[in-house]
């Protein structure tokens, strides 16, 4: 598997809307193992008990006074929180998602630490619903891999950056040989970022074919399944069956969480 689809796009977005619709408000020790107390302390505990993220790459994104930044799949808020409090008063967080009750979240867990600079947006990745040119900053943290259609997220992208805008994003990468097919066409390892993971070097291929220059992965961080486990994404069977079915030795690495830096055209 290369980034391929295993399933078709149509079924593909259904599972991922239904994993996303339900999430329950259990993941607090993912936010503690990717933020520090210091930043957690100004984001509502309902941004925290959702945080479905798989690294820190606020740390490493050029976020400047003023920016208009677009978070894509803001999901509980946590990320266009931090990037917002970050901008200051001049700047705004659009935050874009397709499942209007994330943004109803975003929108809410903003407004409790008294935000005005963070609009909630409903659309898809795939189709951006901004101008051409109208950002300065996407972030976006274990959102890309759950499309079926990630050139045309990374294209999106490229075309609502204004010219030489940044991107900052986080997601898992794998390689074929991680997990076995039968992990791979379970719902729930769509759901979790990992059936649909490229490869790092797909991942760089893909955002220098639409354009991006100054590409580059400042962390890497491997997954293993025990961090699977922290996201309820992932339901106890497949847990098991990845226990079951990967080799020992690799149980500590079934994939990589990476942040990867990009620069618009122009």
């Amino acid at each position: 598997m290369s980034g391929g689809d295993l399933m078709h796009s149509a079924e593909i977005k259904e599972l991922v809307r239904d994993a996303y619709r339900h999430v329950p408000p259990t993941t607090e020790a993912v936010a503690r193992a990717l933020y520090s107390p210091q930043e957690l302390a100004g984001v509502p505990p309902s941004a925290v008990t959702r945080s479905l993220g798989v690294a820190n790459h606020l740390r490493f994104a050029d976020i400047r006074p003023g920016d208009t930044v677009l978070d894509l799949g803001c999901g509980g808020g946590i990320d266009t929180i931090l990037a917002a409090r970050r901008l200051g008063p001049g700047g705004r967080v659009v935050a874009l998602d397709f499942l209007p009750e994330m943004l109803t979240r975003t929108a809410h867990a903003a407004a409790e630490a008294g935000l005005a600079n963070v609009e909630p947006l409903e659309g898809e990745v795939e189709a951006i619903p901004l101008d051409d040119a109208s950002v300065d900053l996407i972030i976006s943290n274990g959102v890309i891999n759950l499309s079926p259609r990630k050139a045309r997220v990374m294209a999106e992208c490229a075309r609502v950056l204004r010219p030489g805008g940044r991107l900052c994003v986080s997601d898992l990468t794998v390689r074929q040989e991680d997990l076995p097919p039968e992990i791979l066409t379970r719902p729930a390892a769509w759901a979790g970022c990992v059936a649909g993971a490229l490869a790092e070097a797909d991942v760089v291929r893909k955002l220098a074919r639409v354009g991006f220059q100054d590409i580059d992965i400042p962390y890497r961080r491997p997954l293993g399944i025990d961090d699977c486990a922290l996201y309820p994404l992932f339901d106890p069977d497949t847990i098991a069956l990845m226990r079951r079915l990967v080799p020992p030795e690799r149980q500590h690495a079934v994939a990589v969480a990476v942040v990867v830096r990009a620069r618009g055209a122009g």
